[in-house]
Formats: structure tokens, sequence, C-alpha cells
């Protein structure tokens, strides 16, 4: 919260009235009871948020009648029809508009709710802030009679006058203090599931590429099981950048690209090949990856083994640990200082699916001399050397400074080289000492993730250091990978707090540093 806002300005007085008791401080009161009159109440419009609640619930409705024609026709016997430039049959079709159109309705009465619930909050905020004014003016009167200016007038001083003068603006400041930084927490809460629904809204992504906006529709539902999480092959961003890479493509190498969807096995296969468009390969390269996952085309639990190796979705309740294997073998750093290393390698294996491919099977996917869970073991230890010891300078390794580890400036620098190579952002290193500046940072946290961004951050205590990764966002709970080889879910007040040790004993609790995607 920036510091034009009303709230730090409260907050500011009320420390300063809170301690200008006594016949010395008289003065100061009175100008700090007049300061304090003078901040502006909560702002907003009550009736405006119920009434755009009311066109969102009306909106939800009009959805819900599209769901049951669409599911009508759906369950009529359809003749084997194929539609859209890459073929899909129109059953597959319709299913997907049918998910999409249940997400829409949960979308949309979840923001009329919101919405009802903040013009509650508005309310109650204009209320308690309008009830702490007229304390507020009995002490400035108060203090006005027993005041000169800035100094106390010895006639007519009243040391019982000041003692309640005192009191009263105690407890006027209070309420305009409460009064805004609970509707700034709800604002912030609102914000946030604002954001959380963006990333659910997914009928736009993929919008003005060159494919039809059927196909569009298969490829952004491709992975969704409809249960309102975000678990879709292509996150929000993916979409955007195939979309965007798609239109930039020459038309021979567009076409080359419609027909290798149009001869995928199915939409997971499509999505996977659109997910290396987005990671920035060319035609040649997806090309080739076709080929080789081609025979597990309509098989979506392989791909999803070898592709994916964080799910960002799921309902797991929060502090349980879910491991992270590939054939039974952990995605973890092991017993090497390579926290940075390691948890950068594997977010670049869930944005870039040729590179996921590599570590799991090789390049030799089906051989079992390749793929299977020891070679993946050697070359996931491998490539964590190889970022680990591509970052740091030769005199990081002298026997008196190394420590192990990577810094904060180095996780940044290889987030963007291993990372943002891949989805064009540029990571800025964030560093946060407090709470309040923990507190401040979530949302910008909240939507790199709701983007299908990872967010590398650090934590620290007496035991030292750690690096982990911030993948999912529900609700005020955030998805953690640890290159420890697990995934859990956190609730925000840990992070804030500095209680990241509730979900492992071992791991630093108090988080210090994250690196922001822009």
């Amino acid at each position: 919260m920036s510091d034009d806002t009303p709230l730090p300005r409260l907050k500011q007085l009320q420390g300063d009235i809170a301690d200008q008791n006594g016949m010395w401080n008289a003065g100061a009161l009175h100008y700090s009871l007049r300061n304090a009159i003078q901040v502006p109440g909560p702002s907003g419009f009550p009736s405006s948020l119920e009434s755009l609640a009311g066109d969102y619930s009306r909106a939800e409705k009009g959805v819900d009648a599209a769901l049951m024609a669409v599911g009508e026709i759906r369950r009529q016997r359809l003749p084997t029809v194929w539609a859209g430039e890459t073929q899909v049959a129109a059953a597959d079709a319709l299913a997907a508009v049918e998910r999409g159109l249940e997400r829409g309705i949960g979308v949309l009465g979840r923001i009329a709710k919101e919405l009802r619930g903040l013009a509650d909050a508005v309310e109650a905020a204009q209320k308690r802030d309008g009830d702490g004014i007229p304390p507020l003016q009995e002490a400035y009167g108060l203090t006005e009679e027993i005041t000169a200016g800035p100094f106390i007038d010895p006639v007519h001083y009243d040391g019982d006058k000041m003692h309640r003068a005192h009191q009263l603006g105690i407890g006027g400041i209070g309420d305009r203090v409460g009064a805004h930084s609970t509707l700034a927490e709800t604002s912030r809460e609102v914000s946030s599931t604002f954001h959380d629904l963006a990333s659910q809204a997914r009928l736009q992504r993929l919008a003005n590429s060159p494919l039809s906006a059927l196909d569009e529709l298969l490829l952004t539902d491709a992975g969704s099981t409809g249960d309102g999480m975000d678990s879709a092959i292509l996150s929000a961003s993916m979409a955007d950048r195939a979309a965007d890479h798609l239109s930039g493509m020459s038309e021979a190498d567009q076409a080359r690209m419609k027909q290798l969807l149009a001869g995928a096995d199915s939409p997971e296969h499509r999505a996977y090949l659109m997910r290396a468009l987005a990671a920035g390969h060319d035609i040649n390269k997806i090309t080739e990856f076709n080929r080789l996952i081609g025979p597990y085309g309509n098989d979506p639990a392989w791909l999803a083994a070898h592709l994916n190796p964080l799910d960002a979705g799921g309902q797991s309740p929060t502090g349980q640990r879910q491991a992270t294997t590939f054939d039974g073998t952990k995605w973890t750093q092991g017993n090497y200082p390579t926290c940075v290393a390691a948890s950068t390698v594997t977010a670049r294996a869930q944005v870039d699916p040729l590179y996921a491919l590599q570590l799991t099977t090789g390049g030799h996917p089906g051989d079992p001399a390749y793929d299977n869970g020891d070679s993946f073991a050697q070359r996931l230890r491998d490539e964590q050397a190889r970022v680990y010891d591509d970052e740091r300078p030769w005199y990081q390794e002298l026997p008196v400074i190394d420590k192990g580890g990577m810094t904060d400036r180095q996780s940044a620098t290889i987030a963007d080289e291993e990372i943002g190579a891949h989805t064009g952002a540029d990571y800025e290193n964030r560093g946060v000492d407090s709470a309040d500046e923990r507190r401040a940072v979530l949302p910008e946290i909240e939507r790199a993730v709701d983007e299908g961004h990872a967010v590398p951050f650090s934590s620290r205590d007496d035991s030292g250091g750690h690096q982990m990764l911030i993948i999912g966002h529900e609700g005020d709970r955030l998805q953690v990978y640890n290159p420890w080889g697990y995934t859990v879910w956190v609730n925000e007040d840990d992070f804030v707090n500095g209680r990241l040790d509730s979900f492992d004993k071992n791991v630093p609790n108090e988080l210090t540093s994250v690196r922001l995607p822009k």
C-alpha cells in the first residue's frame, strides 16, 4: 500500500495521539486531532457494487442457459463429424465447450459473490469510520479550550479536559484505523480472488491466432478437469505466447504447424505441441519433438509424466507434501548445495517440453536404456551441475570463500537465462525484509503465478538459506515446489509471518527475497 493512501497517514496519527498525553502535549494533540479529522474516509459506492454484482448474476444465468443447450446437443447421437483446422471430433469440441461454460458459470457466480461481499465491507467500513469522527471532533473542541495555538493556555488549561480529549482521540482514531485496515485487507483478498478467477477464464486465450475459434478452445481446454483448478496444459501466458509465435510464422511454417496439430492423436498431444511453440522453438524442432512423442500421443498419462514435472493444480490439504517423481525417482537436488540450480532446472522443464523430454528420456523415449528413473537422475544431476558451475565465478570456488550455494543476484541471472529465455520474462530480484513488505508483494506473486510463471524465492534463518519455487495459487494459499523433491500448499500468512517451516521443520522459515518475472 502506497504512503499517499489514507491508512498509513491514519496509523501515523494513531501513534502520535497515543503518545500525546499530559499538559505539555496539549498543543501537539490539538493539531493531531485536527489532522485526523481531515483524512478522507473510505471510498467506494456499495450501491454501485451491488448493481454490478446483479449484472454478473444475470450473466451467470445466461451462460447456464447456454450450457443446457449445448448439453442437449452433445447428448444426441452425433455422427462422426470433424471440425476445425486441426480436425477435432465434434463431440470432443462440444465437451470442451461444456467445460468452458461450466468454468464460466463458476467464475461469474464467484465474481457476483465477491462484489456483494465487497459492497458490505465498504458499507461497514464507512459506517465505522464515520463513528470515529464525532469523538475526534469532541476531543478537538476540548483541546481548543485549553490551548492557544501550539501552546497550552495557562489560564484555561484543565487536566481533566486534557485527559478526556486524549481518551476520546484514542477511541476515535482507533475506529478510523480499524475501518480502513479491514477494508484494505478485504480489498486485497477480493483482488487476489479476481486474479485467480482471471486465470480460469480461458476462452479468450489464443485469440487472434491463425487457428479457428474451435481449435483455440480445444487447445486451451486440453488437460482441464472441469474442477475449477488451473490444470490445463497451456497456462495463460503459454497460450498468449503460442498465439504470438504462430501469428509470426511464415505461411509455409503455419501450414506445417497446422498439419502437425491435425495429425495429433489427442487434445493433450496438440497442447504439448503448442507448449513447445510457446517456449520459442522453431517448426523444425517442433516437428522432431512431435516425431519423438507421436507414439504416445494418445496416452495423456505418459505425456504428463515425461513433459510436465510439476502439477500446479489439485486440492491437496495445506501442508501435505506431494512427491515430484519420474519413474519413481524424485526431481530433487540430492545431497548437493544446488537448490538454486535445481529449482531453476525444474522450472525450465515445466515451460519447455523439449527440455523436459531430454531430461526424462535422453532423447530416446520408450528405450529402456534411457527412459528410466536412474538415467533420468543422472541427467538431472548433470544439468544442475552445469547451471551451478556456469554461473559461479572461479573465485567463489576458493576454499576460503566457498560455502556452497548461489546468491539472489545469481539466481535472478540464471532465471533469465534458463527460464526467461523460453517465456520472455525478465526476472527482478526483490528483497522483502519485513512482514509488511512480504504482504505488499503478495499480489505481484499471485498475478505472476496465475499467468503461469514460476516465482523463485529465498528463505533464511540461523540454519542458512534455501531457494524454492512458487508454482500455484488458490485463494489464500500458494503452492511451493521444494527441490528436496516435493510440492506443498502453504498458507499465505505463513509466508508473511516467517513460518515456512510449518510444512517442513528443516526449511529456513523466513521469506527474504523473490524473483519476480516482468
